[in-house]
């Protein structure tokens, strides 16, 4: 049963995904957007594969944050390895075991484990990712907004950090004290994915309006969830950006694609570790 809940649910997901790239390309040809990428400045998208790449990194890195929290003292560079075979299998692999279920389930093969303390553990992973979009998401907002709702920024920050340590300290107690270390980690990895679209923007010479593609990038990157690798998703909010603030619309999805090209290359990486042996020390 849980199996073909399995299938149905990434399915749905590939469903949407489909749908979405299916009516995006119905406004805009698929050629034109091509068009749009082969004639971009190669040299911007250099940095832009060097942001995303470190952004990953650093993603790693808080993985490997909350599994020394719990004691599971994986070595660094297997942690690294693991994260990006996770990557691959989510990325690459429609159905069948995700890259969250995938390292749970070799850890707990591996070393014995607790499959639940595992799975706490990358969740809370995941959820300390989505605590940064949301902050970003409402930093950015109220920069773009004029006047005296400026100053709502910091309560409304304030607010959520302060509602997120305590939903941590309620069901999550034991990554109580890293989760300001997490946050920052969090940031990094959000920040350094915006520099990526910024990057990606400066190849097609597009820098206007550039606060507003950083918002839709982080509503696109919550959003992911309900479709295959966010797959479609970015590419449409991508398109209705440019439909409500006047933007150039093949730019708008040539950006999302680029940025979708970007995150397969570095999946892909992951298919070199996929057989990869733990090594006997850790850290």
């Amino acid at each position: 049963m849980k199996k073909l809940k399995k299938i149905v649910i990434t399915l749905l997901k590939i469903g949407v995904s489909l749908l979405l790239l299916y009516l995006v390309f119905r406004k805009i040809s698929f050629s034109d957007a091509w068009d749009r990428i082969t004639a971009s400045n190669f040299l911007f998208l250099v940095p832009a594969l060097i942001a995303f790449t470190v952004s990953q990194l650093i993603s790693s890195q808080r993985l490997l944050l909350y599994f020394h929290a719990e004691n599971f003292l994986i070595n660094k560079i297997d942690n690294l390895k693991l994260y990006l075979v996770g990557m691959f299998y989510n990325f690459c692999i429609p159905g069948g075991i995700g890259g969250d279920a995938y390292k749970v389930y070799i850890l707990n093969k591996k070393f014995g484990w607790s499959v639940k303390k595992l799975t706490c553990s990358v969740f809370s992973d995941r959820l300390s990712g989505l605590l940064a979009i949301i902050l970003l998401i409402e930093m950015l907002t109220f920069l773009i907004l004029d006047g005296a709702l400026k100053l709502l920024i910091i309560p409304a920050v304030s607010l959520t950090i302060v509602a997120a340590h305590l939903f941590c300290t309620k069901y999550f107690p034991g990554f109580k004290r890293i989760f300001y270390r997490a946050l920052l980690y969090s940031l990094g990895v959000q920040i350094l994915q915006l520099v990526t679209i910024y990057f990606i923007l400066k190849s097609f010479t597009q820098v206007e309006g550039v606060w507003i593609y950083f918002i839709v990038f982080l509503i696109s990157a919550v959003l992911s969830i309900i479709s295959f690798s966010g797959l479609g998703v970015r590419e449409w909010l991508f398109m209705k950006a440019a439909q409500y603030f006047t933007f150039n619309a093949e730019i708008s999805v040539s950006t999302a694609l680029l940025f979708s090209f970007i995150t397969a290359i570095v999946a892909l990486i992951g298919i070199c570790f996929y057989n990869f042996k733990f090594k006997t020390e850790i850290d």
